[in-house]
């Protein structure tokens, strides 16, 4: 049986995988398996640089840890079919490259090399070998190693090696998603059980009073002037029941994890315009000045079709909802790398109180509960959550009987961004240090693999 060189010792394959795998898991958190699996890989095979990517299917990117210093740093890199990493991830293929500068059309016709970290970085890439890490047949990662130590370029009997070594980081990756499934089922149990019985008392009130409304009007048939009062009175109760069941729908998609629609490119700015447009009708119906100011240029950024579309108009739409008098404002601007789209409104406000507490679900302002302004608290819970699923934030700033502020941060695609963060191709380095413990979570848009 062939021998591999370990150290000094020289075990049988199935001895040397085992002791490899054991080497792997020593820690069960995602970022701190990322980090010394990439570690072990790099040693093992006497590379410059390797990198392992976990897929996350929700937001279609992968994920790899950096170290910087002593502080790990979870990146967070989109998934593109003309990447070396991201072919391999979507493909499911092992492939080497022995010139990452080479014309790479015989693995597949639409890879490219984007040269334009080797540059920031002053780095040469040469030899590449990327292979998947899969689990009962599905991708669950993906194993990236750059630039053989060993006096020449990775061969066969290399990328054979690192195919065997990626079924058991796909093992490994697996091990680190169930632990940390595992680790909070119980705090989901809890939460799907507060969420079932506030649920169950949001449909109670409508249904009931649509039953009680419906009971009355065959009391009085057809020969009651009543009648148009009640009937009106039913068909708005269960209008009430129909968007609540709508945001419930659409929340329960959101908490999923599953994307809405299709992760792409959206021009933030033409979309803002068009959802504005939708509402202006509804401002002029109530005496509202409706101000959108947009910048001419195109403000791209990656997210969920669907999910973005949600986003903008929940906020737009509250904003007019919640304003009697005055003006709603919309705006958009380029900043320091993110998108930044503001909503502020001089409508009813929110209590000091009930600030910390607006981004829970079904939860709604007391003025508002008070008012008799229709509404679920279920739309702001499924913002939040969209909005730092790909890498952003939602702030409030609010003054009862004042108005209103919310705005979001986006991260920029590249085109949009002055950030010198790593591009396509991108070998994320791991330093010889050992990480700290408590990775940061920084997002990279701009960055290929």
């Amino acid at each position: 049986m062939k021998n591999f060189q370990n150290n000094t010792h020289s075990l049988t394959v199935h001895e040397y995988l085992l002791d490899l795998y054991e080497r792997m898991i020593g820690d069960v958190e995602i970022p701190a398996v990322l980090g010394k699996v990439a570690d072990v890989v790099r040693a093992d095979l006497n590379a410059e640089r390797a990198t392992v990517y976990l897929i996350d299917k929700s937001t279609q990117e992968l994920e790899a840890v950096a170290v910087i210093g002593n502080v790990a740093q979870t990146i967070r890199i989109p998934i593109q079919e003309n990447s070396l990493a991201g072919f391999c991830a979507l493909s499911g293929r092992d492939f080497l490259v022995d010139d990452a500068y080479s014309d790479l059309s015989a693995i597949d016709p639409k890879l490219q090399f984007d040269d334009k970290w080797d540059r920031i970085n002053d780095f040469r890439t040469r030899d590449v070998m990327c292979a998947p890490a899969m689990f009962r047949g599905e991708v669950l990662g993906v194993v990236q190693v750059l630039n053989s130590k060993k006096g020449r370029s990775f061969d066969q009997n290399d990328l054979n090696w690192l195919k065997q070594v990626s079924r058991l980081i796909g093992y490994a990756l697996y091990h680190a998603k169930l632990h940390n499934d595992l680790a909070t089922l119980k705090q989901l149990e809890t939460e799907k059980a507060k969420f079932m019985r506030v649920m169950v008392h949001e449909l109670k009130s409508p249904v009931a009073a649509t039953k009680m409304l419906s009971d009355t009007y065959q009391q009085y048939h057809n020969d009651h002037p009543k009648i148009d009062i009640l009937t009106n009175k039913i068909g708005d109760r269960m209008d009430q029941l129909q968007k609540l069941i709508a945001d419930l729908l659409e929340l329960s998609k959101v908490k999923s994890g599953e994307p809405m629609g299709e992760v792409i490119h959206i021009d933030l700015a033409a979309l803002t315009k068009e959802i504005s447009q939708q509402y202006q009708e509804q401002a002029v119906q109530k005496n509202l000045e409706m101000i959108v100011e947009l910048p001419a240029e195109n403000i791209e950024i990656r997210f969920d079709c669907q999910g973005c579309r949600m986003v903008v108009s929940n906020l737009i739409s509250n904003a007019v909802k919640y304003t009697n008098r005055g003006s709603v404002t919309v705006s958009l601007i380029p900043q320091d790398n993110h998108a930044v789209l503001k909503v502020t409104d001089t409508g009813m406000g929110i209590p000091e109180k009930d600030i910390p507490k607006m981004f829970q679900e079904f939860f709604r302002a007391s003025n508002a509960r008070k008012s008799r302004i229709a509404g679920s608290g279920v739309g702001l819970a499924g913002v939040k959550n969209l909005v730092e699923r790909f890498g952003g934030r939602l702030e409030l700033h609010s003054k009862e009987n004042q108005g209103s502020t919310f705005t979001v941060f986006l991260p920029l695609c590249p085109k949009n961004s002055n950030s010198t963060k790593p591009q396509p191709d991108e070998p994320l380095k791991i330093e010889e240090t050992q990480p700290d413990n408590s990775p940061k979570k920084q997002n990279n848009p701009a960055g290929k693999t």
